[in-house]
């Protein structure tokens, strides 16, 4: 079965040389959106263009409804590396910065009302903040190497300890939900060969906030590295720019993975790690420039480089389910508008974000987006962070 989304365009020939692959095409009439078809029952998406129009689709709010944080001042305004903020059902937001390893609340308005945790190895401390959550009735978890679970008042209320599969270390934390958390667990393994290589392998699990345990679904490839041999018989790691990687987001019972080497999103059943569903474009990956050189620091040119640039920069899940895709943009590069793609799959335009605000963090959520908000870090000329709000108005 093929559905086809509701606008005409110019991507007529892309959409023919698919439909050719399944059968007919008409270049007269052929209407252009997100093909739909299904295998072994696995409904696959193949966006082909977008279904907003000229004037159409869903925009940010160019001034904050919300803006936390100072240059200089009162500590609990002051920030060291932002590494998760939520949205209380009170509209209060609590801030999780590493730096100082404390959870701050601020009021609707962006009073400051408490602060909890802070850095050290106890109970209700964290030695090296990388997430913060939010789960039902408010509660807040955190990861710091262990797993900790907050009241909506910052108090400690318990903590789990990863119990990884033998041979593997938990990496990264990079959603919640009532029952778990997902994350991934790296696999060292033993680098055998030079040359470029995916290192180290991951595996993509729940992690149960009931009992600790760990469920693997779904092991993806690490990131690209120039691995080059040494004099001992051993390996040297080296950066490999346009590195190729995967991508992760995740809301409440939705679960999407994507490998930068191709536009072939995934999601994935938190039950069995099987593909539920697929969304791709067929799109070539662009070359490599002269001027994507250029943008590198000057040290950095003559390092080994990918010929083509990556697929996507990041992808997020908002509160309803949709996806949100980051086009790739070489370092220091003005960021582009996000493209979002409905729960089923379907393209349905893009949307800018205000200058300023972080985005592109692949090791975790550097965007928080709701029903009609966007949470994030905006950062100034001086490298200052503060934490907006801005409104999204849904209007098609």
């Amino acid at each position: 079965m093929i559905h086809l989304g509701k606008k005409a365009s110019t991507a007529v020939p892309v959409l023919c040389a698919v439909s050719l692959a399944l059968g007919a095409c008409n270049a007269d009439s052929a209407p252009a959106g997100t093909i739909h078809t299904d295998s072994a029952g696995v409904g696959i998406a193949t966006a082909v263009a977008p279904r907003w129009g000229p004037g159409e689709g869903w925009t940010v709010s160019g001034t904050p409804t919300l803006d936390i944080g100072r240059v200089s001042g009162d500590s609990e305004y002051l920030f060291d590396h932002v590494i998760g903020a939520v949205r209380l059902s009170t509209g209060d937001i609590v801030i999780g910065d590493r730096g100082s390893g404390e959870l701050r609340r601020y009021d609707s308005g962006g009073t400051f009302v408490w602060r909890a945790a802070g850095s050290g190895e106890g109970p209700g401390e964290h030695r090296f903040l990388s997430f913060l959550g939010l789960l039902p009735g408010d509660s807040l978890v955190t990861n710091s190497g262990r797993i900790q679970i907050f009241s909506p008042d910052g108090q400690f209320v318990r903590g789990l300890r990863f119990d990884p599969p033998t041979g593997l270390r938990p990496s990264l934390v990079f959603g919640a939900s009532a029952r778990h958390l997902a994350m991934t667990f790296s696999d060292p393994g033993t680098l055998a060969r030079e040359g470029i290589v995916r290192w180290p392998g991951l595996h993509i699990a729940t992690f149960s906030l009931a009992d600790g345990t760990v469920r693997i679904l779904s092991d993806v490839p690490g990131a690209e590295w120039s691995v080059t041999a040494r004099e001992d018989g051993g390996f040297a790691i080296g950066r490999y720019h346009f590195a190729k990687g995967p991508r992760f987001a995740f809301v409440p019972e939705r679960l999407a993975v994507v490998d930068t080497e191709a536009f072939n999103v995934r999601w994935l059943s938190l039950e069995d790690g099987s593909i539920t569903r697929i969304l791709r474009r067929t799109d070539p990956l662009p070359e490599v420039t002269s001027a994507h050189v250029e943008a590198l620091e000057p040290e950095q040119r003559d390092e080994p480089r990918a010929p083509n640039l990556p697929a996507l920069r990041s992808i997020q899940l908002d509160a309803a389910g949709n996806l949100w895709v980051e086009p790739y943009v070489v370092p220091g590069a003005e960021s582009l508008p996000f493209e979002v793609y409905d729960r089923e799959g379907v393209w349905l335009g893009s949307v800018a974000m205000p200058p300023g605000l972080r985005q592109g963090l692949s090791s975790a959520p550097s965007l928080w987006i709701g029903e009609d908000y966007v949470l994030g870090v905006w950062v100034d000329e001086l490298e200052v962070e503060y934490v907006r709000m801005y409104e999204l108005v849904k209007e098609n």
